[in-house]
């Protein structure tokens, strides 16, 4: 059997230290190094490579659905240790890691840490699952990752719903979700007169930018999709 080890830089780099465990890598996260440790035998390195790529994704769409961020991936490294006792490392990419923070003992900030983690490999290893999910996630990071605050890709979240369950009624009874504030999600995001919804600038005027209320309300009921879609997901 081979060991492999694939490396990936994360950016921006994260506060906390993450230690998981996603078939069939046991992967850490620590600032900006992600990397993904697997045992296999010698004919399954291209798949484990591509799973490891699939896998290092997902955890930077998790990173940004639970820390609500953007988070930019690169690969630096693949590392096999061969069992000739020959080591092979191809991909290398020189980069500066910022030392770990090793002064953080306060209980709250362990117990923030261990309930990140938590929600980072939850969603991971279910959206791994779930291509709904995965499309879900999706969505939410090009709105993480938008400097304008658009809300078109948190309206997107609701349409992979609405696909999948065949209408909003049935969203409401499959995630248990209010109807009326999918209604909400579906009449902000979809306001012409809204500069950051789906139609800007269609209504004649005056023209606007969401509210702060108008936001969160359509964050949270996006929020609540992709919770709810989760947990109907087995791991």
């Amino acid at each position: 059997m081979n060991k492999y080890t694939f490396t990936f830089k994360i950016t921006p780099t994260v506060d906390v230290e993450y230690a998981l465990t996603v078939p069939p890598f046991d992967v850490a996260l620590q600032n900006s190094l992600l990397m993904l440790r697997a045992t296999a035998e010698v004919g399954d390195e291209q798949h484990l490579s591509k799973q490891a790529d699939e896998i290092a994704h997902n955890l930077a769409r998790s990173l940004s659905y639970a820390l609500a961020a953007g988070f930019d991936l690169e690969c630096v490294s693949r590392h096999a240790y061969l069992e000739t006792g020959q080591q092979r490392v191809t991909a290398t990419i020189t980069f500066n890691i910022r030392p770990a923070d090793f002064e953080e003992q306060e209980a709250a900030k362990r117990r923030e840490r261990q309930a990140a983690q938590s929600r980072v490999e939850n969603i991971a290893r279910r959206q791994t699952i779930d291509p709904n999910l995965r499309d879900m996630l999706l969505h939410w990071s090009r709105y993480a990752t938008d400097s304008e605050g658009r809300l078109h890709p948190l309206y997107d979240v609701l349409q992979v719903a609405e696909c999948l369950y065949r209408g909003r009624k049935n969203v409401a009874l499959a995630l248990n979700v209010n109807e009326a504030d999918l209604s909400d999600l579906g009449r902000i995001s979809n306001d012409p007169s809204v500069l950051n919804g789906r139609h800007p600038g269609r209504a004649l005027g005056p023209h606007r930018v969401a509210t702060e209320s108008e936001v969160k309300t359509c964050e949270r009921v996006a929020r609540a999709i992709i919770e709810n879609q989760a947990t109907k997901t087995a791991i």
